[in-house]
């Protein structure tokens, strides 16, 4: 819930459609407030998606902050840099450090969000106006009221997009015109082969740019068996896996998902209505975290 004690607004940006929408509308929908719009970069996101909110940056005067996140020894938590669009790690190096640290991310061991995104960003946010002193304003759409989370009026949440009543059809109708575009569609944005993504678009993905696939496949190799300490569960599934931790449902691996997929499917388009639980089930930002 936003809150009425101050003019303090953080928004969380993401590079997709809506949260930029919602970044570009902040200072028409609030004039009188303190606004900063922040992205974390997990150094997996797209380079088309980079582009997008580069060029958004520029056109639209958004002072976006973008900011990495740093890891360290246990016993330390997870710190923000500010970094420039030029200097944007890009190679999965932040994520690397990561699965160093806590183990390859999948269903059962979801840190990257958190550590990658989430935690840097309120902390550099709480540099800025101080602990519990802003509102968040995130970029859920009128019909995404499935994806709000329950405690968000404790966490001074709001999403500003819903109180202005715009749906998808409203937010396609004001992109229509705008002289920036997003270059891919949807389904690939933002981290390139993300475990949260669909079989169907990981397939997709897979089958049209093989490539992707080969960061993601030399983590589960490099990775893939060694034990975190300290992580009972995730170790006790490894081996339940005959000692390999993978990102992917079902303990796929890349070698699996690029041999199905090399079977007749119905591949994914923006267009397509996913309705089939072994291909279609994903997480909520299946398509591009959502934090906060």
């Amino acid at each position: 819930m936003k809150l009425e004690t101050n003019n303090n607004i953080f928004c969380s940006v993401s590079a997709g459609y809506s949260s930029v929408m919602m970044a570009i509308m902040m200072p028409i929908w609030f004039p009188e407030h303190n606004i900063i719009n922040v992205m974390s970069n997990t150094s997996k996101e797209r380079s088309e998606s980079l582009h997008f909110m580069n060029e958004c940056d520029k056109h639209y005067k958004l002072d976006l902050v973008w900011i990495e996140a740093e890891f360290h020894e246990n016993g330390i938590g997870v710190t923000p840099k500010i970094v420039t669009y030029e200097n944007l790690k890009r190679n999965g190096e932040i994520f690397e450090a990561g699965i160093k640290k806590f183990g390859i991310p999948n269903s059962e061991n979801k840190w990257c969000n958190r550590d990658m995104k989430l935690e840097p960003m309120r902390k550099y946010v709480d540099s800025v106006f101080g602990k519990d002193n802003y509102s968040v304003a995130v970029g859920l759409r009128i019909d995404e009221m499935d994806r709000v989370r329950k405690d968000y009026e404790e966490n001074n949440v709001f999403y500003p997009l819903m109180d202005f009543k715009i749906s998808q059809k409203k937010r396609n109708k004001f992109w229509k015109d705008q002289p920036i575009q997003i270059t891919i569609p949807a389904f690939k944005g933002n981290c390139d082969v993300c475990f949260k993504k669909s079989n169907r678009k990981l397939m997709t993905i897979l089958n049209e740019e093989p490539n992707k696939g080969d960061w993601w496949d030399s983590m589960i190799k490099k990775y893939g068996k060694i034990e975190i300490e300290g992580k009972p569960s995730y170790n006790e599934l490894m081996q339940q896996n005959n000692g390999l931790q993978t990102f992917y449902r079902g303990y796929n691996t890349i070698e699996d998902l690029v041999k199905i997929a090399e079977q007749p499917f119905r591949r994914a388009t923006d267009e397509y209505i996913y309705e089939n639980d072994l291909f279609d089930f994903e997480d909520d930002c299946g398509s591009g975290c959502q934090v906060f």
